[in-house]
């Protein structure tokens, strides 16, 4: 065998190696391929169900947001009611409990036999002049 024989033999079995990891490569890179397209293909099925979950809630929620908003807007017209109902009713009201009381005590007074007015109870001290 000349060295061009060998050469070519050496040539042939580099070439032959290399086929080979090309092969093997090319093989990992195809199960790889196969796997990652069915783990693509579980997780586009999760995600629509939990999309499609995310969006009935995020719905419920948008009602439940409008319903409490209403609750609120009626809570704060019966406070604003309230609070004109008091502003109306409690000068007069106030007034009206004043007066009876103050006829009950006159009536008492009038069936205890006493003068209507109360007595005047403060009296005047005078200093004496001396001289």
């Amino acid at each position: 065998m000349s060295t061009s024989d060998v050469v070519a033999v050496v040539a042939i079995t580099v070439v032959a190696m290399l086929s080979g990891v090309l092969v093997a490569v090319l093989v990992a890179l195809t199960r790889t391929l196969r796997d990652l397209r069915q783990t693509v293909a579980v997780l586009r099925d999760e995600t629509v169900t939990l999309l499609d979950e995310a969006y009935e809630a995020v719905r419920g929620a948008a009602i439940e947001v409008d319903r409490v908003e209403r609750l609120v807007t009626s809570a704060e017209k019966i406070d604003g009611a309230q609070q004109r109902a008091y502003k109306t009713l409690a000068s007069p009201a106030v007034k009206a409990m004043a007066f009876g009381t103050g006829v009950s005590r006159a009536a008492k007074r009038l069936r205890d036999g006493e003068s209507p007015t109360p007595a005047l109870t403060r009296t005047k001290h005078r200093r004496r002049r001396v001289s």
